[in-house]
């Protein structure tokens, strides 16, 4: 028999990665993911539910992480499950739960940080247009209603 330790996970990022380097040299990034679950009460109400996941990443894909995500933004992470026990100080075992990320992608668009403004590398220029049309025509619908709070 076959087994797999693998999660898939959509959500929105608590807060911004932290970022370190190991004492191996490796780069290591961490953040919280909420991702929102929905079912039917006993009395047939409609519930949501947030669920708060911890995930790491290692490598390159820590740096990414560190440069490309941020607060509030939207992801899907694939990796897998990783549990930790350990005993506290008060002689309690305590077991956690991480998501090490293997791969992901951006849902929606991604924001390059305040720090890479100047950087131009990756935005193409627009080419203008011969026969402009009016402004009116152009613009796009502008949704109302928008709410900025996390996690969605």
């Amino acid at each position: 028999m076959n087994t797999s330790n693998f999660i898939n996970l959509i959500g929105r990022l608590g807060e911004s990665p932290r970022t370190k380097t190991l004492p191996s040299g490796t780069i290591v990034t961490e953040f919280s993911l909420a991702t929102k679950n929905f079912y039917k009460d006993r009395d047939g109400n409609r519930q949501e539910q947030t669920d708060w996941h911890r995930v790491k990443a290692f490598g390159k894909l820590a740096e990414i992480f560190d440069k490309y995500l941020e607060r509030g933004g939207q992801v899907s992470i694939v990796g897998s499950m990783r549990y930790s026990k350990w005993v506290d100080k008060y002689d309690q075992t305590r077991t956690s739960a991480e998501v090490i990320a293997e791969s992901f992608s951006f849902i929606g668009s991604a924001k390059p940080r305040e720090s890479d403004a100047g950087n131009t590398s990756l935005v193409a220029e627009p080419t203008p247009r011969q026969n402009p049309e009016p402004a009116a025509a152009l613009a796009e619908p502008v949704m109302t209603g928008a709410d900025d709070g996390l996690p969605f």
